[in-house]
């Protein structure tokens, strides 16, 4: 699967996701409207492009170390922070992961109030960027990248927060509000984008 075709099946799941959205959004207060599913597909298109720029792991690249009798488990782990100085990639990753927080409080309701929520899951997504560079052999996985790409997506967040004062009205049509209430695959909607952008980089 080259790129392209990643893509392309990476936005044929999304909208496998957003029909089954739609068909279990009838108790949802404010019917999820056009633009949320609109920069749900932004969401998982940064995600694969960021995924691809980071190195994330493939199933053609572990084929190929196999195949030289080399380690697919190559750790190379940095836990210094900035020993070294703080140099022009770090503001790289700074601005990679502004899109991410961004996108979260532009998608769903409780990452829009609550930075420490978009926090998280920042940390949760650097954390899995730099676990996956274990198993890449021309990487390195460094506690740097985590604090910058953190840095870089609360930055992502203050800029949303401006911009919807703003754009207050189109702001409130991207995003969607969930309750305890909500049908499960609702809740689970934030967590999917990741996972499906991962399968379709692992493959291609």
């Amino acid at each position: 699967m080259n790129p392209i075709k990643s893509l392309i099946v990476s936005i044929f799941l999304v909208t496998l996701l957003n029909i089954f959205l739609s068909k279990n959004s009838k108790h949802i207060k404010r019917k999820i409207q056009w633009p949320h599913y609109l920069f749900g597909y932004f969401f998982v298109l940064y995600i694969l492009i960021t995924l691809v720029l980071v190195g994330f792991p493939t199933l053609w690249e572990w084929k190929l170390l196999l195949n030289f009798n080399k380690p697919i488990f190559n750790p190379h782990i940095n836990l210094i922070p900035f020993k070294d100085g703080f140099d022009l990639t770090y503001i790289l990753n700074i601005i990679l992961f502004m899109p991410f927080g961004f996108l979260l409080p532009t998608l769903w309701e409780k990452y829009r109030n609550n930075i420490w929520s978009t926090f998280c899951y920042g940390l949760f997504f650097s954390f899995v960027i730099e676990v996956s560079q274990l198993f890449v052999g021309s990487r390195t996985t460094d506690i740097n990248d985590i604090i910058t790409n953190v840095l870089g997506t609360i930055c992502g967040w203050l800029i949303f927060s401006i911009l919807r004062k703003i754009f207050c009205k189109f702001a409130d049509k991207t995003v969607v509000n969930i309750s305890s209430s909500e049908a499960f695959a609702i809740k689970l909607e934030p967590y999917l984008y990741i996972p499906i952008a991962m399968i379709c980089v692992f493959f291609g």
